[in-house]
This record gives C-alpha cells, sequence and structure tokens, in this order.
C-alpha cells in the first residue's frame, strides 16, 4: 500500500471515530442523523480507497448499494422528524 492510501485510510478511520462520539454524544435526532449519514459517507469513501488502492472494481458495486442504503435512511430519519414524533 502507497504512503497515500495508508494516509487516506488513517485519516478516514478518524474521521468515522470522530462521527461515532457525535452520534454518542448528541442530544437530538437530527444530529444524530447528521452523524449517522456521515459515517455513511466515510465507509463510502473507505470502499472506494480500498478499490483504488486494490485496483478491484468489484467493490464499487458494494460502494453504490451502501450509498443507496445511507440515502434512504437520511431521508428516513428526516421523515420521522418532520412528523413530530421526535423524542
Amino acid at each position: 500500500m502507497s504512503v497515500v492510501g495508508t494516509l487516506a485510510m488513517v485519516l478516514l478511520v478518524a474521521a468515522a471515530a470522530l462521527a461515532v462520539a457525535r452520534i454518542a454524544r448528541a442530544e437530538s435526532l437530527g444530529a444524530r442523523g447528521v452523524a449517522l449519514d456521515t459515517v455513511t459517507s466515510v465507509i463510502t469513501c473507505g470502499i472506494l480507497a480500498w478499490a483504488a488502492i486494490a485496483e478491484d472494481g468489484d467493490y464499487l458495486d458494494l460502494a453504490l448499494v451502501l450509498s443507496l442504503l445511507g440515502f434512504l435512511a437520511s431521508v428516513t430519519i428526516a421523515r420521522f422528524i418532520e412528523s413530530g414524533d421526535e423524542t
């Protein structure tokens, strides 16, 4: 693995750790939803970086599916907050 690939993975792990800490400390559902979307995006970026490092395009399908699931989760959380059922 190249130096750039290693640096990218280290930064992505740090971003994911900070986002998970934000999920644990968030007081509102909206803040947790944004942090969860951030974690999903960071994981997707990690998969794409790994695909570039490994020069293997098989991981691209996994990244696409994870991106779609993250989008659906964000929309679901937004609709739940909009309905006013937030606790």
